[in-house]
């Protein structure tokens, strides 16, 4: 919102005002000069809600003791709030920061902006509001509630170390510089992220979330790391991580919900402790970054809650990353052998994970002695088979030979079919033809329990 040109106020006289004790009603003005009310103590409401901000404002050290309205102002200057501490609420919603924030140390309520160290002891209402440059929001203490619900943070945006002790709502905000770190902060109250935008580097190392942590439909499109953090009562539920996801060392301690959440790329839960997980494997797109304990706790978790599917995905997928690391209690020629023998598990059987594995293959191995026995001249117009050793009719056409290749695979069972006579077949050597007919019934053996494993341990469970 604009100023009208007649209502400018010289940074100085504001001062003046101020120290005098006089009401601080600057709405709708424009301040020309460095504006300094560092070291002061001002007790009466100040008011500068549309206001414009031509150059820099100084409140290090400030207390504000009564309302701070700072509402649709314009910082087009550096904002200082060093240290400051704000008794009562801080209002700076729908305002826009050109230059950098400063709420550091020495606010208690800080703001590039940067509001490190800063104290809000009431409401601190930074909706809708834009920062421009850098947002510094370490150590900041938050007593009421932090309302951050549809901001633009386009500069590096840092809040290591704050206290949410109230509710903290992120709502629609979006983070859209390299780096967002919430590093070793602490969320008493809700800490409510909805539809928020991560699209660089978000960062909750050491975050300790005790009254809820929602992040429902956000977006983290940059890493995000959540080391050391500790989370209640968490919904992640339709959110979209879309760059490199990590909770390592997080802690949930009620049931972290992830329902319809999507990872596009890679997801770290290295050390991370939860009861219930509610995760689908299926949206991890990205894989999980591998870590045994990681995949044995999400295992369990899946099989816990009944996701046999994600269950049966995951631990094929760790099969597959394990092959790929060092097996240090494996050494000498039995490491490669072990490992080749983990390639043809996955092929065959996909680890008890995929039994059409086990039976495409037997189609095909089936498809492939009939193939060989008519081609050594069993069946068919050229047969040269002695009729007179067969306990059943002759095969003829290709599906009889199929047939017959199919019953010598099944009898390497004995379960259900016994296995027919070795043919006798002229100008063929009666070794190459027991072992052929005994090699396919030890492949049928094989392959017919690898299948029966797969369907135990995924269709019969």
């Amino acid at each position: 919102m604009s100023t009208p040109d007649n209502r400018i106020a010289q940074a100085n006289d504001v001062l003046k005002i101020i120290k005098a004790g006089e009401p601080v009603t600057f709405d709708n003005y424009t301040i020309v000069g460095e504006l300094n009310l560092s070291i002061l103590r001002i007790d009466s409401p100040v008011h500068f809600n549309n206001t414009l901000f031509r150059n820099s404002v100084k409140c290090n050290s400030t207390v504000f003791s009564n309302a701070a309205y700072f509402r649709y102002s314009n910082f087009n200057g550096n904002a200082y709030f060093s240290d400051s501490t704000f008794n009562q609420t801080a209002d700076f919603g729908h305002s826009k920061f050109n230059g950098d924030a400063y709420f550091k140390w020495y606010s208690k309520f800080n703001g590039t902006a940067d509001f490190e160290l800063s104290t809000f002891n009431q409401t601190a209402d930074f909706g809708h509001s834009k920062f421009n440059g850098d947002a510094h929001f370490w150590n900041c203490n938050f007593k009421g509630d932090a309302y951050f619900g549809f901001s633009n943070f386009n500069g590096y945006a840092g809040f290591s170390g704050s206290k949410f002790n109230g509710d903290a709502d992120f709502r629609y905000s979006n983070f859209n510089f390299q780096y967002v770190e919430f590093y070793n902060s602490k969320f008493n109250g809700l800490a409510n992220f909805w539809h928020s935008s991560f699209n660089g580097k978000a960062e909750f190392v050491y975050s300790n979330f005790n009254g809820g942590a929602d992040f429902a439909s956000s977006n983290f499109n940059g890493p995000a790391w959540f080391i050391m953090s500790v989370f209640s009562l968490s919904n992640f539920n339709d959110a979209n991580f879309n760059n490199i996801t990590g909770f390592n060392d997080s802690q949930f301690v009620g049931e972290a919900i992830f329902d319809n959440a999507k990872f596009s790329k890679t997801l770290y839960l290295t050390r991370t402790r939860y009861d219930k997980i509610y995760i689908r494997w299926y949206n991890i797109n990205g894989g999980l970054g591998y870590d045994d304990a990681t995949y044995m706790s999400l295992l369990k978790n899946f099989k816990d809650l009944g996701y046999f599917e994600d269950y049966d995905s995951c631990y094929f997928q760790y099969r597959k990353e394990h092959r790929g690391q060092p097996w240090p209690l494996v050494s000498g020629p039995d490491l490669p052998i072990r490992k080749g023998i983990d390639v043809f598990l996955e092929w065959f059987y996909g680890y008890g994970t995929k039994p059409l594995n086990a039976l495409y293959f037997s189609v095909a191995i089936i498809i492939v002695f009939g193939i060989f026995w008519r081609t050594i001249g069993l069946g068919g117009p050229n047969d040269v088979t002695v009729e007179a050793d067969f306990e059943w009719e002759k095969p003829v056409g290709p599906f009889d030979i199929l047939s017959f290749s199919t019953t010598v695979f099944l009898s390497g069972t004995k379960l259900f079919i016994d296995p027919p006579t070795i043919p006798k077949i002229k100008g063929r050597s009666r070794s190459l033809l027991r072992k052929a007919f005994t090699f396919e019934r030890i492949l049928g053996a094989f392959f017919s329990i690898l299948f029966f494993l797969a369907i135990s341990g995924t269709v019969i469970r």
